[in-house]
């Protein structure tokens, strides 16, 4: 018995926390610990050195190519000669090139700025319902505390035979029902803490550092400012890449540039037909050929460029289409949060107030006598709601202002 006592110990000490650890943590250090494990935003970190490491392609000029002729027939002529021959693009095409690749870096810096946002929404917002399902547990036990103490006060009027036993079912009833939404409330705040434990790639469970549901501020209520958002800076480096690819495409129409060098060149092992083959005295033969490649059949070029025309023409509308519908969401976030905050402000300057005036008058009443206990369960029922309708208002507000911030980019520099 001894030996497994001591055992235990040790495997506590060991093991202090367990598979479930739970660590404290601020929103910032969530934020952080997402943004550093986070998949999606490593994928988006390695595509962006990727698409810098494609820019050095833009000037990928043709293999250079090497020939060795020899004519026993010809002597020392020339057609024996050893050349050197390229061919390369007009210029133009590969600074154009260059800049396509360099627009498709500046999509990619964008797509990852625009994943960055989301993430940070989405653990705030996990994070503050986090906080809102602890306020939830919070309000329940404090009202297991009242229900307990009226199955005190029922259970102590039944045995004095001040009232029949329905008044003890109800008590009872009401403290057993609050159990089982303390219960609801706890698994709740579980699957919260799973999605934030998704986000932030981890298995530790997560605390938050504060101790009650905090009510957000905002304070930019202008108009959206849709030029400095990451989305419309997707769309915009969308557009720039499709428009380069346009240019690209026009380039294509352009000639194509080649030469060759060649050097007399005499292998004397190889003369199968004994002939006398000698370099010229005055040293040897040189010559070069210069030549051009005109596009003369380009119906297939002349559809490349038009296709690439129509997704310019297709990604403009796109983007007012997506930029109007982020303007009104805007709108409707705002209208969304002026009716929270209505709400919120009511609960902290008249709501609350009351609901904690109600439950210590109805308590002293129902203590002394003066209202049944119908009227009793009645009140504090009322008193509850009011406390878990102003916890459901600021996670509202902040879910509302969580989602703003969102719409405006203000995380996507984090």
């Amino acid at each position: 018995m001894k030996r497994t006592f001591i055992i235990g110990i040790v495997i506590a000490f060991l093991f202090p926390l367990g598979s479930g650890a739970q660590t404290v943590k601020s929103l910032d250090e969530c934020i952080q610990q997402a943004m550093d494990n986070n998949l999606t935003l490593k994928s988006g970190r390695i595509a962006i050195e990727r698409a810098k490491e494609l820019q050095a392609t833009a000037f990928n000029i043709d293999k250079t190519g090497f020939s060795m002729s020899q004519d026993p027939t010809a002597g020392g002529s020339p057609d024996n000669s050893l050349s050197v021959s390229q061919s390369f693009a007009f210029p133009t095409v590969y600074t154009t090139r260059h800049g396509l690749l360099k627009a498709e870096t500046n999509l990619e810096k964008a797509r990852l700025e625009v994943s960055v946002n989301e993430l940070v929404r989405e653990v705030t917002g996990a994070y503050y319902q986090l906080l809102y399902a602890k306020e939830n547990i919070k309000i329940a036990q404090e009202q297991d505390k009242i229900y307990k103490h009226f199955v005190f006060l029922a259970s102590a009027k039944f045995n004095s035979g001040e009232t029949n036993r329905l008044e003890l079912i109800q008590a009872e009833r009401l403290y057993n029902e609050n159990q089982l939404e303390i219960q609801k409330a706890e698994r709740e705040l579980k699957n919260i803490q799973l999605t934030l434990q998704q986000w932030l790639n981890t298995e530790e469970r997560i605390e938050p550092q504060e101790d009650s549901l905090p009510v957000l501020t905002f304070s930019s209520l202008r108009p959206l400012d849709i030029s400095q958002t990451p989305f419309n800076r997707i769309y915009e480096n969308r557009l720039k890449v499709s428009e380069k690819n346009l240019s690209l495409q026009r380039q294509e129409f352009l000639p194509d540039f080649n030469f060759s060098l060649r050097n007399q060149f005499l292998w004397k092992g190889f003369n199968p037909y004994s002939i006398e083959r000698e370099r010229f005295e005055p040293g040897n033969f040189m010559g070069f050929e210069v030549g051009i490649s005109l596009p003369l059949f380009f119906g297939e070029q002349r559809a490349k460029t038009r296709a690439a025309q129509k997704e310019v023409d297709m990604l403009r509308a796109e983007q007012e289409n997506a930029l109007s519908s982020l303007q009104k969401e805007y709108q409707a976030g705002i209208n969304a949060y002026e009716n929270a905050k209505a709400s919120v402000d009511y609960y902290l300057n008249t709501g609350n107030k009351q609901a904690e005036e109600m439950a210590r008058i109805s308590q002293l009443a129902y203590e002394k006598g003066e209202i049944a206990y119908v009227e009793y369960i009645q009140n504090l029922k009322t008193a509850v709601e009011i406390h878990l309708q102003y916890a459901t208002a600021v996670n509202e507000l902040n879910q509302v202002i969580i989602r703003l911030n969102f719409l405006q980019g203000k995380y996507g520099g984090i």
